[in-house]
């Protein structure tokens, strides 16, 4: 004899009453870039506005060292 005393005066539920489990949403993939393809590089005009830039804070830069070296050199000195 099976144990019923929780449903006691439920009938009980047909298995088709029971809720469904909630379907899986569809599964999105990323496309595959076509095979012999390569990365667009930038136009030429792009990278030499780049090596110009670069090359001035290079510039900017080796101006700050000469001036903090002078700057330390007269402490040094006292």
């Amino acid at each position: 004899m099976t144990n019923r005393s929780c449903g006691r005066g439920r009938p009980p539920r047909p298995a088709s009453a029971r809720p469904a489990a909630p379907a899986e949403p569809p599964v999105r993939r990323w496309p595959h870039p076509v095979e012999g393809t390569e990365a667009p590089r930038p136009p030429e005009s792009a990278l030499y506005y780049i090596h110009c830039a670069l090359s001035y804070q290079n510039q900017l830069l080796s101006e700050i060292k000469t001036l903090l070296e002078e700057m330390r050199l007269p402490q040094e000195e006292k």
